[in-house]
């Protein structure tokens, strides 16, 4: 796998990283012929982050490597989702083909700007950065499964004493696509769809969004009653018959579950907890797994394939480079490449959502909490 060096900053990272992304399916493959090249190879770019908990201002610090000096760790303010939009839609203007997604616990155990208005500011923060997918993890269902269904369908809360809806507005829902692959109801359907068909250059990928199976034993059973949650490499390998036969030779799955290393934000020393178990099981069709839940941040290479995590809150997002092949269908071979970035505030934030946050911090102190 090929690093960003760590003692970079952002912004010469993030002009490397567009590098890569040109040519790192050719070097790690072999030298192209020209016709090979004009075989017409797809690059896509993928960005990911885990754990969000309604963090629209930032949590606080990261330490990040010194620019002056490698070695060493300087410490940055660094999150705040209008910031995080700012980096996403500067790394969306590099490619055409970019795919937004998050591993879940978007929502749920949130700061008050977002948690007293029952995460609706998440979501219309999300919305306007342009996320595309949410895995839903376990913080999802802290509500229960019908203020879930409300996130994405959008309506007014019920009895809520604040909401958008008692602000002269409404509440919309999710743009983006909330997935549960391994959440079943008692008619055998899913809560959410298992997963999500993009198409890029006409070659389809598929995206596989699920939480963790041990959801129930940590949330309130009351949220839940009438729902199962399944294996989660089960659920993805009983999958694969079914994309394989609607054309579908990648897959990526975005899971809300993970693992714990000991090595910075960009390594991954020795990787353990339930992700590797998981990622071990999955039929070989997956090619890149992106998770969450333990709030590590970690860049590994697990039985062949590509597994990311970008820590928590908004501070780290993962930009991830890959290629499809036109005749295969699939991954090029050796052209997933990922990196985890700081969201440092060196760079203009998104001012609608800056604009958002600020109206909910205002309606916030109105309520005098």
């Amino acid at each position: 796998m090929k690093l960003i060096p760590l003692g970079m900053t952002l912004s010469a990272a993030l002009a490397l990283g567009g590098c890569m992304s040109d040519s790192s399916s050719v070097g790690a493959t072999r030298t192209q012929t020209g016709d090979e090249a004009a075989a017409g190879q797809v690059a896509v770019k993928m960005i990911a982050f885990n754990d969000f908990h309604g963090n629209l201002e930032a949590p606080g610090t990261l330490a990040i490597p010194d620019p002056k000096d490698p070695s060493k760790t300087v410490k940055v303010t660094a999150g705040g989702v209008d910031y995080l939009a700012a980096w996403v839609k500067q790394l969306r203007a590099q490619s055409p083909n970019t795919v937004v997604v998050s591993a879940g616990d978007l929502i749920g155990a949130s700061p008050l700007v977002s948690g007293l208005f029952h995460d609706e500011p998440t979501i219309e923060a999300m919305n306007l950065l342009g996320l595309d997918i949410n895995a839903v993890g376990n913080h999802e269902f802290d509500d229960g499964q019908d203020e879930l269904l409300r996130m994405q369908n959008g309506g007014c809360k019920a009895g809520a004493v604040e909401t958008s809806c008692l602000y002269g507005g409404g509440f919309s829902g999710a743009k983006f696509k909330f997935l549960a692959a391994n959440v079943q109801k008692q008619d055998g359907g899913t809560l959410f769809p298992a997963y999500e068909i993009k198409k890029y250059g006409n070659i389809p990928v598929a995206f596989i969004g699920m939480t963790l199976k041990g959801t129930p034993d940590i949330v309130s059973p009351t949220g839940i009653q009438g729902l199962s949650f399944k294996d989660e490499a089960d659920t993805v390998n009983a999958l694969v018959p079914k994309l394989k036969a609607q054309g579908v030779a990648a897959v990526v799955v975005v899971v809300h579950e993970g693992g714990y290393q000991s090595g910075n934000y960009n390594e991954c020393k020795g990787i353990s907890g339930p992700i590797v178990d998981i990622v071990k099981k999955l039929d070989k069709v997956v090619g890149l797994v992106v998770t969450g839940h333990t709030h590590q941040a970690y860049n590994c290479q697990i039985d062949g394939r590509t597994v990311t995590s970008a820590k928590n809150y908004g501070q780290l997002f993962t930009e991830i480079n890959f290629k499809l092949s036109p005749a295969t269908r699939t991954f090029v071979p050796g052209s997933i490449q990922a990196v985890n970035r700081p969201v440092t505030q060196d760079i203009a934030p998104l001012a609608s959502i800056s604009s958002l946050i600020q109206i909910e911090l205002d309606q916030a102190a109105d309520t005098g909490q």
